[in-house]
């Protein structure tokens, strides 16, 4: 006899307890277990239809990840033994509406895998996922479930075998505190990104880093908040050039969207900086008329400074120690991004903290081969089957 909370409860009880307790954390197991009629590479080829790639490089990516683009579908060898991978599902995606290329990845990997998938999105929604969804066949659609509720989505917390969270530090915590230990939980929490720019013969960083800057306003964690040029290349004159560029994006493709508190904080920021150039001339700001759509501040003190985003961006000269600038942010650093992109060069920045280092110009434009976060992004979402 085993006791609970005082109570006597025969042996042969346990293993019923422990099913229900299952049934419980991991939900109905027709979400979990159900069998879909295509195999990977009919998704991939569904999939590349409707985000725009080719079937082949899903296939690579599922290569990748899992060793084999087979490994879904049926046993592989590996070692002296077999193995196939199963998807973990459900699926939970809780999604941020600042950057819709995050959701929709998200919940493409987890169709990918043949898992069944539930994203919550925010309560003004995404037009972009939902568009997305429209263009996916009946069979993918059928593993897709979409709220805009709060209430249906802490339903869907407890029955969830993986969660995957985009948000802000305190999203992220809050979320984390309801799960269980059994539940795989992959967070994307708050993070910053810079670029570097060592030199500009060509004269395009301007107009490349305004691509990165202007491209879901500034939103999400891959737009650079601080831009570090190298001296020879006058970091004061480049601010000046960046303005020019901004304000050209500007007048095709202003902002849109914005709440009032996003416009109080950059204008509070700029009023700051204004006040601070008048009377230092190591500080020079730059920003639209009329409007907050954009600004660019100089600043010579190389110590990383955050962006309110919104267009907000700081020129900086690059210091003989940027790992000393970027200090504690090191830890919340995700892209650096930059010009001229080598190999060689990204070597020597490999160990300032960054999890992606890409040229100048694609920093919201990630590879669908990237790890986000520097984490795996199928791995993580599915489990082992062995044989032999």
């Amino acid at each position: 006899m085993t006791s609970l909370k005082g109570k006597a409860i025969p042996l042969n009880c346990w293993g019923a307890i422990r099913n229900l307790l299952r049934a419980v954390a991991h939900g109905p197991l027709t979400k979990c277990s159900q069998k879909l009629n295509m195999d990977t590479n009919k998704r991939a080829t569904a999939l590349s239809k409707a985000i725009g790639t080719q079937a082949e490089t899903l296939l690579e990516l599922v290569a990748k990840e899992l060793g084999h683009r087979d490994s879904l579908d049926r046993f592989i060898s590996y070692g002296d033994i077999y193995t196939r991978a199963h998807p973990i599902s459900p699926i939970l995606h809780i999604v941020s509406g600042n950057t819709p290329a995050a959701a929709i990845q998200t919940l493409t990997r987890g169709l990918l895998i043949g898992a069944f998938n539930q994203i919550k999105l925010p309560s003004e929604g995404i037009q972009e996922v939902e568009g997305f969804v429209e263009k996916l066949p009946s069979e993918l659609k059928s593993l897709i479930e979409i709220t805009r509720s709060r209430q249906t989505s802490t339903e869907w917390l407890r029955s969830a075998r993986a969660v995957i969270v985009f948000g802000s530090d305190e999203t992220v915590s809050e979320i984390e505190s309801e799960l269980f230990p059994s539940q795989i939980f992959i967070p994307h929490n708050h993070k910053v990104s810079i670029a570097v720019i060592d030199s500009d013969e060509d004269k395009e960083a301007a107009k490349l880093a305004a691509l990165d800057i202007t491209k879901y306003d500034q939103q999400g964690c891959l737009s650079p908040h601080d831009i570090y040029v190298h001296p020879k290349e006058q970091p004061r004159s480049f601010a000046a050039k960046l303005a020019d560029a901004l304000s050209e994006l500007n007048t095709k493709y202003p902002p849109t969207g914005r709440t009032i508190e996003e416009n109080i904080k950059i204008d509070d920021l700029r009023r700051s900086y204004s006040f601070r150039s008048s009377n230092d001339t190591s500080v020079q700001i730059w920003k639209s008329d009329s409007n907050t759509d954009w600004t660019v501040v100089y600043e010579e003190d190389p110590q990383f400074a955050a962006s309110p985003l919104g267009r907000f961006v700081f020129v900086k000269p690059l210091p003989n120690s940027l790992n000393d600038a970027l200090n504690i942010n090191k830890e919340h650093l995700s892209t650096i991004a930059l010009y001229p992109f080598s190999i060689k060069r990204a070597e020597t920045l490999n160990l300032y903290g960054a999890t992606r280092i890409c040229p100048l110009g694609s920093s919201q434009d990630p590879s669908i081969f990237w790890h986000h976060d520097g984490l795996q992004t199928l791995a993580p979402l599915v489990h082992w089957t062995d044989a032999g």
